[in-house]
Protein backbone atom coordinates (compact mmCIF):
# COMPACT_ATOMS: atom_id res chain seq x y z
CA UNK A 1 0.00 0.00 0.00
CA UNK A 2 1.70 3.17 -1.13
CA UNK A 3 -0.69 5.79 0.24
CA UNK A 4 -0.12 6.46 3.90
CA UNK A 5 -2.95 6.70 6.39
CA UNK A 6 -3.17 10.47 6.15
CA UNK A 7 -3.74 10.23 2.40
CA UNK A 8 -5.94 7.15 2.21
CA UNK A 9 -9.73 7.23 1.89
CA UNK A 10 -11.78 4.22 2.83
CA UNK A 11 -13.06 2.54 -0.31
CA UNK A 12 -16.63 2.51 0.91
CA UNK A 13 -16.86 6.21 1.67
CA UNK A 14 -14.91 7.19 -1.45
CA UNK A 15 -17.15 5.07 -3.64
CA UNK A 16 -20.33 6.40 -2.08
CA UNK A 17 -19.18 10.01 -2.38
CA UNK A 18 -17.98 9.51 -5.92
CA UNK A 19 -21.19 7.84 -7.00
CA UNK A 20 -23.40 10.46 -5.42
CA UNK A 21 -21.49 13.14 -7.28
CA UNK A 22 -21.73 11.10 -10.43
CA UNK A 23 -25.45 10.53 -10.06
CA UNK A 24 -26.00 14.26 -9.58
CA UNK A 25 -23.92 15.00 -12.67
CA UNK A 26 -25.56 12.34 -14.79
CA UNK A 27 -29.11 13.27 -13.82
CA UNK A 28 -28.48 16.97 -14.08
CA UNK A 29 -30.78 19.50 -12.52
CA UNK A 30 -34.42 18.69 -13.00
CA UNK A 31 -34.86 21.96 -14.84
CA UNK A 32 -32.47 20.69 -17.49
CA UNK A 33 -33.75 17.13 -17.91
CA UNK A 34 -34.38 15.80 -21.38
CA UNK A 35 -36.41 12.84 -22.54
CA UNK A 36 -34.73 9.56 -23.34
CA UNK A 37 -33.59 9.11 -26.94
CA UNK A 38 -36.18 6.41 -27.51
CA UNK A 39 -39.02 8.43 -25.99
CA UNK A 40 -42.33 8.58 -27.88
CA UNK A 41 -42.57 11.42 -30.37
CA UNK A 42 -46.24 12.20 -29.70
CA UNK A 43 -45.76 13.62 -26.21
CA UNK A 44 -47.74 16.69 -25.24
CA UNK A 45 -44.97 19.30 -25.36
CA UNK A 46 -47.54 22.04 -24.79
CA UNK A 47 -48.43 20.47 -21.45
CA UNK A 48 -44.77 20.40 -20.41
CA UNK A 49 -44.38 24.03 -21.47
CA UNK A 50 -47.37 24.98 -19.31
CA UNK A 51 -45.85 23.04 -16.41
CA UNK A 52 -42.55 24.90 -16.68
CA UNK A 53 -44.37 28.23 -16.94
CA UNK A 54 -46.26 27.39 -13.74
CA UNK A 55 -42.98 26.55 -11.94
CA UNK A 56 -41.41 29.81 -13.13
CA UNK A 57 -44.04 31.90 -11.36
CA UNK A 58 -43.14 33.61 -8.08
CA UNK A 59 -44.26 31.77 -6.06
CA UNK A 60 -44.50 28.65 -8.24
CA UNK A 61 -47.96 27.29 -9.00
CA UNK A 62 -47.20 23.70 -8.07
CA UNK A 63 -50.76 22.51 -8.48
CA UNK A 64 -50.89 23.63 -12.11
CA UNK A 65 -47.39 22.31 -12.74
CA UNK A 66 -48.29 18.89 -11.37
CA UNK A 67 -51.50 18.78 -13.39
CA UNK A 68 -49.69 19.67 -16.62
CA UNK A 69 -46.77 17.31 -16.02
CA UNK A 70 -49.21 14.50 -15.25
CA UNK A 71 -51.00 15.21 -18.52
CA UNK A 72 -47.71 15.02 -20.44
CA UNK A 73 -46.66 11.92 -18.50
CA UNK A 74 -49.85 10.13 -19.38
CA UNK A 75 -49.13 11.04 -23.02
CA UNK A 76 -45.85 9.14 -22.74
CA UNK A 77 -43.14 11.66 -21.81
CA UNK A 78 -40.40 10.13 -19.58
CA UNK A 79 -39.27 13.65 -18.69
CA UNK A 80 -42.72 14.56 -17.42
CA UNK A 81 -42.91 11.26 -15.52
CA UNK A 82 -39.68 12.09 -13.74
CA UNK A 83 -40.90 15.58 -12.90
CA UNK A 84 -44.06 14.16 -11.34
CA UNK A 85 -41.85 11.86 -9.28
CA UNK A 86 -39.63 14.78 -8.26
CA UNK A 87 -42.61 16.87 -7.16
CA UNK A 88 -43.79 14.03 -4.90
CA UNK A 89 -40.31 13.20 -3.62
CA UNK A 90 -39.62 16.74 -2.43
CA UNK A 91 -43.17 17.72 -1.53
CA UNK A 92 -43.63 20.67 -3.88
CA UNK A 93 -47.23 21.65 -3.24
CA UNK A 94 -48.08 18.12 -2.09
CA UNK A 95 -47.10 15.98 0.93
CA UNK A 96 -43.73 14.30 0.47
CA UNK A 97 -44.30 10.76 -0.73
CA UNK A 98 -41.29 8.62 -1.56
CA UNK A 99 -43.38 5.67 -2.64
CA UNK A 100 -45.36 7.73 -5.12
CA UNK A 101 -42.13 9.30 -6.35
CA UNK A 102 -40.64 5.84 -6.87
CA UNK A 103 -43.73 4.79 -8.81
CA UNK A 104 -43.31 7.66 -11.24
CA UNK A 105 -39.53 7.26 -11.47
CA UNK A 106 -40.19 3.62 -12.29
CA UNK A 107 -42.51 4.62 -15.11
CA UNK A 108 -39.82 6.97 -16.47
CA UNK A 109 -37.21 4.22 -16.27
CA UNK A 110 -39.44 1.72 -18.04
CA UNK A 111 -40.06 4.34 -20.74
CA UNK A 112 -36.33 4.52 -21.44
CA UNK A 113 -34.96 7.06 -18.93
CA UNK A 114 -32.25 4.73 -17.60
CA UNK A 115 -30.84 7.34 -15.21
CA UNK A 116 -33.97 6.89 -13.10
CA UNK A 117 -33.40 3.15 -12.91
CA UNK A 118 -30.07 4.02 -11.27
CA UNK A 119 -31.77 6.54 -8.99
CA UNK A 120 -34.27 3.90 -7.90
CA UNK A 121 -31.44 1.48 -7.24
CA UNK A 122 -29.91 3.96 -4.80
CA UNK A 123 -33.27 4.79 -3.24
CA UNK A 124 -34.08 1.17 -2.44
CA UNK A 125 -30.52 0.33 -1.42
CA UNK A 126 -30.33 3.14 1.13
CA UNK A 127 -33.99 3.43 2.09
CA UNK A 128 -34.17 7.00 0.82
CA UNK A 129 -37.88 7.82 0.89
CA UNK A 130 -38.83 4.16 0.52
CA UNK A 131 -38.36 1.02 2.59
CA UNK A 132 -34.93 -0.55 2.18
CA UNK A 133 -35.16 -3.41 -0.27
CA UNK A 134 -31.94 -4.93 -1.57
CA UNK A 135 -33.74 -7.16 -4.05
CA UNK A 136 -35.63 -4.28 -5.64
CA UNK A 137 -32.47 -2.17 -5.67
CA UNK A 138 -30.61 -4.87 -7.54
CA UNK A 139 -33.46 -5.25 -10.02
CA UNK A 140 -33.28 -1.57 -10.93
CA UNK A 141 -29.50 -1.58 -11.20
CA UNK A 142 -29.70 -4.70 -13.39
CA UNK A 143 -32.25 -2.98 -15.61
CA UNK A 144 -29.84 -0.12 -16.26
CA UNK A 145 -26.91 -2.50 -16.82
CA UNK A 146 -28.90 -4.73 -19.15
CA UNK A 147 -29.83 -1.65 -21.18
CA UNK A 148 -26.11 -0.97 -21.69
CA UNK A 149 -26.33 2.26 -19.69
CA UNK A 150 -22.79 3.20 -18.67
CA UNK A 151 -23.65 5.05 -15.44
CA UNK A 152 -25.67 2.01 -14.40
CA UNK A 153 -22.61 -0.18 -14.89
CA UNK A 154 -20.56 2.11 -12.66
CA UNK A 155 -23.29 2.28 -10.03
CA UNK A 156 -23.74 -1.48 -9.77
CA UNK A 157 -19.97 -2.07 -9.86
CA UNK A 158 -19.57 0.34 -6.95
CA UNK A 159 -22.16 -1.59 -4.94
CA UNK A 160 -20.27 -4.83 -5.55
CA UNK A 161 -17.01 -3.19 -4.49
CA UNK A 162 -18.56 -1.79 -1.32
CA UNK A 163 -20.03 -5.23 -0.61
CA UNK A 164 -16.61 -6.83 -0.99
CA UNK A 165 -15.07 -4.22 1.29
CA UNK A 166 -17.60 -5.28 3.93
CA UNK A 167 -16.87 -8.98 3.42
CA UNK A 168 -19.90 -9.80 1.26
CA UNK A 169 -19.16 -11.81 -1.91
CA UNK A 170 -15.57 -10.57 -2.23
CA UNK A 171 -14.96 -12.45 -5.49
CA UNK A 172 -17.59 -10.33 -7.24
CA UNK A 173 -15.03 -7.53 -7.48
CA UNK A 174 -14.01 -9.17 -10.77
CA UNK A 175 -17.54 -8.75 -12.05
CA UNK A 176 -17.32 -5.13 -10.93
CA UNK A 177 -14.02 -4.71 -12.75
CA UNK A 178 -15.51 -6.03 -16.01
CA UNK A 179 -18.42 -3.58 -15.76
CA UNK A 180 -16.06 -0.71 -15.06
CA UNK A 181 -13.90 -1.60 -18.03
CA UNK A 182 -17.01 -1.59 -20.21
CA UNK A 183 -18.05 1.79 -18.84
CA UNK A 184 -14.61 3.19 -19.53
CA UNK A 185 -14.88 1.93 -23.11
CA UNK A 186 -18.26 3.67 -23.24
CA UNK A 187 -16.40 6.93 -22.64
CA UNK A 188 -17.04 7.42 -18.91
CA UNK A 189 -13.75 8.39 -17.24
CA UNK A 190 -15.22 8.10 -13.73
CA UNK A 191 -14.86 4.34 -14.16
CA UNK A 192 -11.09 4.82 -14.01
CA UNK A 193 -11.45 6.10 -10.45
CA UNK A 194 -12.98 2.86 -9.25
CA UNK A 195 -10.62 0.73 -11.34
CA UNK A 196 -7.66 2.53 -9.82
CA UNK A 197 -9.05 1.94 -6.33
CA UNK A 198 -9.35 -1.77 -7.02
CA UNK A 199 -5.68 -2.02 -7.95
CA UNK A 200 -4.54 0.36 -5.22
CA UNK A 201 -6.56 -1.09 -2.35
CA UNK A 202 -6.81 -4.75 -3.35
CA UNK A 203 -10.49 -4.89 -2.42
CA UNK A 204 -11.91 -8.35 -1.75
CA UNK A 205 -9.95 -10.90 -3.71
CA UNK A 206 -8.58 -8.34 -6.15
CA UNK A 207 -4.78 -8.13 -6.48
CA UNK A 208 -2.82 -4.98 -5.68
CA UNK A 209 -0.87 -4.09 -8.82
CA UNK A 210 1.06 -0.87 -9.30
CA UNK A 211 1.17 -0.72 -13.12
CA UNK A 212 -2.59 -1.02 -13.74
CA UNK A 213 -3.20 1.34 -10.81
CA UNK A 214 -0.99 3.93 -12.51
CA UNK A 215 -2.63 3.32 -15.88
CA UNK A 216 -6.14 4.00 -14.60
CA UNK A 217 -4.97 6.83 -12.37
CA UNK A 218 -3.48 8.57 -15.40
CA UNK A 219 -6.78 8.29 -17.28
CA UNK A 220 -8.61 9.91 -14.39
CA UNK A 221 -5.95 12.57 -13.95
CA UNK A 222 -6.06 13.47 -17.63
CA UNK A 223 -9.86 13.73 -17.43
CA UNK A 224 -9.51 16.41 -14.72
CA UNK A 225 -10.15 14.42 -11.51
CA UNK A 226 -8.20 16.41 -8.91
CA UNK A 227 -7.68 13.60 -6.39
CA UNK A 228 -6.43 11.27 -9.12
CA UNK A 229 -4.02 13.99 -10.23
CA UNK A 230 -2.67 13.94 -6.67
CA UNK A 231 -2.43 10.12 -6.75
CA UNK A 232 -0.48 10.32 -10.00
CA UNK A 233 1.88 12.84 -8.43
CA UNK A 234 2.50 10.40 -5.55
CA UNK A 235 3.11 7.57 -8.00
CA UNK A 236 5.77 9.59 -9.82
CA UNK A 237 7.23 10.67 -6.50
CA UNK A 238 7.58 7.08 -5.28
CA UNK A 239 8.10 5.32 -8.61
CA UNK A 240 5.04 3.10 -8.15
CA UNK A 241 3.79 1.76 -11.47
CA UNK A 242 5.77 4.43 -13.31
CA UNK A 243 9.42 5.41 -13.51
CA UNK A 244 10.26 7.81 -10.69
CA UNK A 245 10.24 11.38 -11.97
CA UNK A 246 10.14 14.19 -9.43
CA UNK A 247 9.56 16.92 -12.01
CA UNK A 248 6.52 15.11 -13.40
CA UNK A 249 5.40 14.49 -9.82
CA UNK A 250 5.62 18.22 -9.14
CA UNK A 251 3.73 18.96 -12.35
CA UNK A 252 0.76 16.78 -11.37
CA UNK A 253 0.88 17.95 -7.75
CA UNK A 254 0.67 21.55 -8.98
CA UNK A 255 -2.29 20.73 -11.23
CA UNK A 256 -4.07 18.91 -8.40
CA UNK A 257 -3.38 21.74 -5.94
CA UNK A 258 -4.67 24.31 -8.44
CA UNK A 259 -7.86 22.25 -8.65
CA UNK A 260 -8.26 22.46 -4.89
CA UNK A 261 -6.95 19.05 -3.82
CA UNK A 262 -5.29 19.14 -0.39
CA UNK A 263 -3.22 16.01 -0.99
CA UNK A 264 -1.84 17.52 -4.18
CA UNK A 265 -0.91 20.68 -2.28
CA UNK A 266 0.92 18.62 0.37
CA UNK A 267 2.91 16.78 -2.30
CA UNK A 268 3.66 20.05 -4.08
CA UNK A 269 5.01 21.62 -0.89
CA UNK A 270 7.14 18.57 -0.12
CA UNK A 271 8.64 18.58 -3.60
CA UNK A 272 9.49 22.28 -3.41
CA UNK A 273 12.08 21.34 -0.79
CA UNK A 274 13.64 18.63 -2.98
CA UNK A 275 13.79 20.19 -6.44
CA UNK A 276 16.13 22.81 -7.82
CA UNK A 277 14.74 26.18 -8.95
CA UNK A 278 15.16 25.08 -12.56
CA UNK A 279 13.25 21.85 -11.96
CA UNK A 280 10.48 23.70 -10.14
CA UNK A 281 10.19 26.16 -13.01
CA UNK A 282 9.91 23.32 -15.51
CA UNK A 283 7.25 21.57 -13.42
CA UNK A 284 5.21 24.75 -13.13
CA UNK A 285 5.48 25.46 -16.85
CA UNK A 286 4.29 21.93 -17.61
CA UNK A 287 1.39 22.35 -15.21
CA UNK A 288 0.36 25.64 -16.83
CA UNK A 289 0.63 24.11 -20.31
CA UNK A 290 -1.53 21.17 -19.26
CA UNK A 291 -4.13 23.47 -17.73
CA UNK A 292 -4.28 25.67 -20.84
CA UNK A 293 -4.73 22.61 -23.07
CA UNK A 294 -7.58 21.30 -20.89
CA UNK A 295 -9.60 24.48 -20.35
Amino acid sequence: MFFDASCRYSVTSSIRTGLLLFVVASLGSLSGMTAAEDAPTDVDSDAEARAHAAMDLDPPDWSSALEAFTEAAEAGSPTAMSYVGWIHEYGHGVPRDGEKAAEWYGRAARAGAHDFAVKLGWMYLSGDGVAKDRERAEAWFFRAVDAGYGPGKIAWASVLIADAQGGRNPDRVFEARALLEEALEDGLPLASYFLARLYIEGVGGHPVEAAPAAHYTRIGAESGHARMQAWLALMYLEGRGVEQDLVTAAQWASVAAANGDTMGDQVRRALEERLSPEELREARERAVDWALQHR
